[in-house]
C-alpha cells in the first residue's frame, strides 16, 4: 500500500475516533473532552426538537460547551450513537456524515420520559499540526419519540444506575477521556 492511501486511511479513522469522542463527552457531560474536539474557531449550530429553549446555538462552539453541559445536567441519561459514517478528506479538510440515535430520559411533572432523536450530524473538519478537529457541526434531526420512560429494573439488580455522568463513570478507569 502507498503512502498516500494509508495516509487516507489513517485520516478517516481519526477523524472517526473524534466524532465518537464528541458522543462520549455528551454522554458523560465532560465539557473538557467537548471542547478538544473543536478549534477555538469552530462552529456548532444546533437546536433540539424536544428542548428548544435549551439548545438553540448557531455561533463559536467552544462558548456553547458550557450552556450543553448545563442543559444535559437536567437530563438524567443520555446515550448518543454513531453509525453510517462517510467521510471525504481533501488534504487538511475533510467533510463527513454520520447518522446519530440519541436516548434522553428527562422529568416532566415528576414523569420520567423518554426522548429519542434520530437524525444526522454533518462536520466540516480540518488537520492542523497533524491533529483532526472540528471546524463545523450542525444537526439535522429526521425523527422523534417523546413517551413516558419504559424501563424496567428489577429488584435485585443492584447497579441499577452504575453508569454515570461524568468522569466518576466506570469507563474513566479504562480510557484516558482522549
Amino acid at each position: 500500500m502507498d503512502s498516500k492511501k494509508l495516509e487516507l486511511v489513517w485520516d478517516r479513522q481519526e477523524i472517526e475516533q473524534l466524532m465518537f469522542r464528541h458522543a462520549r463527552s455528551l454522554d458523560r457531560m465532560d465539557g473538557e473532552l467537548m471542547k478538544s474536539c473543536y478549534w477555538e474557531d469552530g462552529v456548532e449550530e444546533h437546536q433540539d426538537p424536544i428542548f428548544p429553549d435549551l439548545f438553540q446555538w448557531n455561533d463559536k462552539a467552544w462558548p456553547f460547551v458550557p450552556i450543553a453541559m448545563e442543559g444535559f445536567s437536567n437530563i438524567k441519561v443520555t446515550m448518543h450513537r454513531i453509525s453510517n459514517v462517510l467521510i471525504e478528506v481533501d488534504g487538511d479538510k475533510a467533510t463527513a456524515e454520520t447518522y446519530v440515535w440519541a436516548y434522553h430520559v428527562h422529568e416532566e411533572d415528576g414523569v420520567d420520559k423518554e426522548g429519542i432523536l434520530g437524525g444526522r450530524h454533518s462536520f466540516k473538519l480540518e488537520k492542523r499540526n497533524d491533529e483532526w478537529r472540528i471546524m463545523h457541526r450542525t444537526t439535522i434531526f429526521d425523527w422523534n419519540q417523546n413517551q413516558d420512560a419504559t424501563a424496567v429494573w428489577s429488584d435485585k439488580f443492584a447497579d441499577k444506575y452504575r453508569g454515570k455522568r461524568d468522569k466518576s463513570d466506570d469507563s474513566y478507569n479504562y480510557l484516558s477521556g482522549k
